[in-house]
């Protein structure tokens, strides 16, 4: 035998063994997901609720639903339960509305935090999650995890909300979610705990609400560590083909949005900190949603400033800290008032990274030039309110306007 056959031959042995391996992992993996799911025609909801690490959980409020198949998980959708990394799944219905039901958090992510919770609340090693009833400083842990997100973590980084200026605050962020709630008093703290220091979506969409005019997901509920949202749309991020006479009514939308997060409530502000076209999504009826509330600065603009706030009742404008998509939480919680959102919407709309408007037609520039004059003043004027209010009354012109809807739609 030749040099030249025995190579080959040894290749050919190489990925036979390498396509053997292969198949065993996807048997292994095939055989661990029907372990855990059931059958291949639909996974059972039980198994990802994680009903058995409550009250370390975000709460029970539609556990009912789930067990009862009010809601089913897609069939369609059996392989992505296999390798899942984000957590999220989509379902249906009895009225065939289409839901997603979302775990918050990556496994890695769910495990680190299970494998500190003992420690954290000073019971012993390999604690039951039930054992937290017994704790009687479920306050003062909700407290702690509040000023820690506002501080600047050396150790570990913040966890999703930050509440500022003051710390008790939260109780009156909280408060209609905990008066709504059947259970006991400290149940519904480890459930507010839990999602403070895993993810506080659940929380932000009970406070600002779809059906209160929210441009953020109906909120369906929560059943351990599953919350289910029902399904808004696609990302804008993916209809950028488009005609361009929808993205302006995409951007009105946002730049009406990110009014309603600062001004709308009127005991908070709710200062989005990470604004992305992939967040905020549009249904065929042109309603834009924004879908990722896990990063959310919430001020309270009705507290009395102590001597650490001197500037408080001073507006903040955005400063130029770096290129690209920058801000300082602190600066943002020490006054009552920041342009961040008008930003952030005008970034998202006219900046560097894959604005939303940009190219504007030729035809457009031509016949509406204030437009990008506009656009341009958001990103750096001096009075961004006064700016985006222009904007936005220069756009609700332009959308009723025949012929910008004639040649935006041009080919």
């Amino acid at each position: 035998m030749n040099d030249k056959m025995y190579r080959l031959m040894m290749l050919r042995r190489r990925y036979c063994k390498r396509g053997i391996l292969m198949i065993l992992v996807f048997a292994a993996s095939f055989y661990v997901y029907i372990l855990l799911f059931g059958s291949l025609k639909t996974p059972q909801i039980m198994h990802i609720t994680d009903l058995h690490h409550c009250p370390a959980c975000y709460g029970v409020s539609i556990c009912p639903e789930l067990y009862s198949n009010q809601i089913i998980l897609e069939s369609n959708r059996h392989w992505s339960g296999i390798l899942n990394a984000k957590n999220v799944y989509y379902g249906y219905t009895k009225s065939s509305r289409k839901v997603i039901l979302k775990k918050l958090a990556h496994d890695w992510e769910l495990k680190e935090f299970d494998s500190s919770l003992c420690k954290k609340w000073n019971l012993q090693e390999n604690c039951k999650p039930i054992q937290l009833i017994n704790s009687s400083n479920v306050d003062d842990k909700i407290i702690s995890i509040v000023q820690y997100n506002f501080t600047w973590p050396d150790t570990e980084p913040r966890k999703g909300l930050v509440l500022c200026p003051y710390a008790y605050s939260i109780y009156d962020l909280i408060k209609p979610l905990i008066d709504t709630r059947k259970l006991n008093y400290k149940s519904d703290m480890l459930n507010v705990w839990t999602m403070l220091s895993i993810n506080p979506e659940p929380i932000i969409l009970q406070i600002i609400s779809k059906a209160h005019g929210w441009p953020v997901p109906a909120y369906a509920g929560v059943c351990g560590r599953l919350e289910v949202v029902a399904y808004e749309g696609e990302p804008i991020s993916s209809l950028m083909h488009i005609h361009w006479y929808r993205k302006l009514k995409y951007a009105k939308k946002i730049l009406d949005a990110a009014m309603d997060f600062t001004f709308k409530h009127d005991r908070f502000r709710f200062y989005l900190m990470d604004w992305s076209l992939d967040n905020i999504v549009a249904n065929d009826k042109d309603e834009i949603t924004f879908v990722d509330l896990e990063d959310v600065i919430v001020l309270d603009k009705h507290i009395s400033p102590r001597r650490d706030l001197a500037d408080w009742y001073q507006r903040y404008n955005r400063e130029l800290i770096g290129p690209g998509f920058t801000f300082s939480i602190e600066n943002m919680c020490k006054h009552h008032l920041s342009d961040h959102n008008l930003w952030a919407a005008c970034y998202i709309i006219a900046g560097e990274d894959n604005p939303l408007l940009y190219p504007i037609p030729k035809a457009i520039n031509a016949s509406r030039p204030h437009l990008e004059k506009l656009l341009n003043e958001c990103l750096n004027s001096d009075d961004r309110f006064k700016t985006t209010t222009k904007l936005q009354h220069y756009i609700s012109d332009m959308l009723l306007d025949e012929k910008i809807l004639g040649v935006s739609t041009e080919r």
